[in-house]
C-alpha cells in the first residue's frame, strides 16, 4: 500500500473500478479510467492517444480493433529505447468506445474542447483524487498506476504465463514485469497447504 507517496499502488477490486467510474464527472475522465482498466497503459500514453490511434471511424464512433499506443507517448526503457504498443480491445473496452463521442480528429482527450494540447497528467490526477473521495475510497493507497498493477496482478493470479502478461503490457523483462505483481498472505497460506 502506498504511504504518504511512497511505495506499490494499491490493487483495485472490480467494485472499487466500477466505484471510480462511476464517480468521474465527464465522459472523458470516464474512458480514460476504462482505457487504464482494460489496456494496463500508463497514464501519460493514454492521455496522448490520438483519435486515429483508437477510431476507424470516430463519425459513428467505430473503433479499430486495437489501440495503437504510439512509441514516442510511451515510457523509455532503461537504455533510452521506446517502442510502439498495440492493444486488441476487449468486448468490455469496445462498448465504451462505441458509446464515446470522439472528436472528428487530432488528441482523442483535448484539455478543453477543441483544444491543441492533451489533458495534463496534473489535470486528470486531479479528477482522479476527486472521484476517490466521492467513490469514499480516498483513504486508501490507490494511483494512476492501480489499474496496470492490478492488470498485471488478476492475469497472474489467473494463471497466465509471464511471456503472455509481458507481451500484453510491454515490459521488456521479466524481472521488472514481477515487480508489478501482488501476492497477498492468504495467497501464501493457500499455496502453502497444497505441501
Amino acid at each position: 500500500m502506498k504511504n504518504q507517496g511512497h511505495g506499490k499502488a494499491e490493487i483495485l477490486s472490480n467494485q472499487e473500478f466500477e466505484k471510480i467510474y462511476s464517480a468521474f464527472k465527464s465522459n472523458h475522465h470516464k474512458l480514460i479510467w476504462q482505457i487504464l482498466r482494460y489496456t494496463g497503459e500508463r497514464v501519460s500514453a493514454v492521455l496522448h492517444l490520438k483519435v486515429s490511434d483508437v477510431y476507424f471511424d470516430p463519425i459513428t464512433s467505430v473503433p479499430h480493433r486495437e489501440i495503437t499506443f504510439r512509441a514516442s507517448t510511451r515510457k523509455a526503457t532503461p537504455d533510452g529505447k521506446r517502442s510502439t504498443r498495440q492493444v486488441p480491445i476487449s468486448r468490455a473496452l469496445h462498448g465504451e468506445l462505441h458509446s464515446y463521442y470522439p472528436p472528428p480528429t487530432g488528441w482523442l482527450f483535448p484539455n478543453k474542447p477543441g483544444g491543441v494540447y492533451p489533458i495534463t497528467r496534473q489535470a486528470y490526477d486531479k479528477a482522479f483524487r476527486t472521484a476517490l473521495v466521492i467513490a469514499g475510497l480516498s483513504r486508501r493507497g490507490f494511483s494512476l498506476h492501480s489499474p496496470r498493477r492490478t492488470l498485471i496482478t488478476r492475469l497472474s493470479q489467473e494463471g497466465y504465463p509471464l511471456a503472455t502478461i509481458k507481451a500484453i503490457t510491454g515490459h521488456k523483462s521479466i524481472q521488472t514485469l514481477q515487480g508489478y505483481i501482488t501476492v497477498t498472505p492468504a495467497e501464501v497460506s493457500k499455496a502453502l497447504e497444497v505441501l
